[in-house]
């Protein structure tokens, strides 16, 4: 009876660690918060800048901007950074990401354009922006 009582007891205290180690384990990462501080255009794209606003490190940053629009809605560009060997995959605090959609290809077209930007990161929740503006040739001009 009392392996029985034993064995039913380390079930329950394995079950308690399951359930709370996961929840443990977000305790360690200091919270950060990020910021679109700017979206603007220019020659043959749209420039976007993102701050860490908070006091820790961002890690895991990924910014998205998506611009569509032009006339027959020719302009259909989507850039995505996640992290790579020239900006890496974290922001200090008080830094600032650029990103630019020409990383993505460049826009030339003419018409009104659409500019949506999210920026998240595994220890900040994600910021999201949007924008309008219009495109002659390649110029990009932000409302």
């Amino acid at each position: 009876m009392k392996n029985k009582t034993t064995a039913i007891i380390g079930i329950g205290v394995l079950l308690i660690l399951l359930q709370i180690t996961p929840a443990m384990a977000n305790l360690n990462e200091d919270t950060t918060t990020l910021e679109i501080i700017n979206i603007s255009g220019g020659f043959g794209g749209v420039t976007v800048e993102v701050k860490n606003t908070g006091e820790h490190v961002a890690t895991k940053i990924a910014v998205t901007t998506t611009v569509q629009g032009g006339f027959l809605n020719k302009i259909d560009i989507t850039h995505a950074c996640t992290g790579c060997s020239d900006c890496g995959a974290t922001l200090d605090a008080g830094a600032i990401k650029t990103e630019k959609t020409m990383e993505a290809g460049f826009m030339m077209g003419f018409g009104p354009i659409q500019i949506t930007t999210s920026a998240n990161a595994k220890n900040a929740q994600e910021v999201s922006d949007e924008k309008t503006g219009f495109v002659i040739g390649p110029l990009v001009i932000i409302n």
